[in-house]
């Protein structure tokens, strides 16, 4: 991304494509999955971006990695993966004291609606009010999970 100048999102309205947030005439009527995945990747923070290296089989599955600031590792994987469920152990290269998992759930790859992170959905306000992350046991510079068909995941590594 370096050199990038910004993001254009196309939309707006209520209308059955992608938008981020539908809206009627300025009032915002809910945000969209697309918003969603924004929000998941906005959660992951600021960083240096990582190579990734990925081992999933047949597994449809993307991962991307930043290291914080703070020396933390975090780790976005999308299963678009219509069946299949993935185990993950991630081999983090520094050692892992703590571990945990917020996860992006939706009914469908093509889904308009029904979309939430840790089981919470975007208020009209602006509120959003996620379900605490999951805790991951973490072993010697490792740490596995389970990323679900049709999710995504983040992965924070301390």
């Amino acid at each position: 991304m370096d050199g990038a100048t910004g993001v254009n999102l196309h939309g707006g309205g209520n209308a059955p494509g992608y938008t981020p947030i539908a809206d009627d005439s300025g009032a915002v009527i809910e945000a969209r999955p697309e918003y969603y995945g924004l929000l998941l990747f906005s959660l992951a923070g600021t960083g240096s971006l990582l190579e990734t290296q990925l081992s999933a089989g047949s597994v449809d599955v993307t991962a991307y990695a930043l290291k914080t600031p703070s020396g933390g590792l975090n780790i976005v994987v999308v299963n678009k993966d219509t069946l299949q469920n993935l185990t993950l152990t991630i081999q983090a290269n520094q050692p892992v004291n703590t571990a945990s998992m917020q996860t992006m759930t939706g009914p469908s790859l093509a889904a308009l609606s029904g979309v939430t992170i840790q089981g919470a959905t975007m208020n009209k306000d602006g509120t959003f009010a996620p379900a605490s992350p999951g805790t991951l046991t973490p072993a010697v510079g490792q740490t596995t999970c389970f990323v679900p068909a049709l999710s995504a995941a983040l992965i924070s590594i301390t």
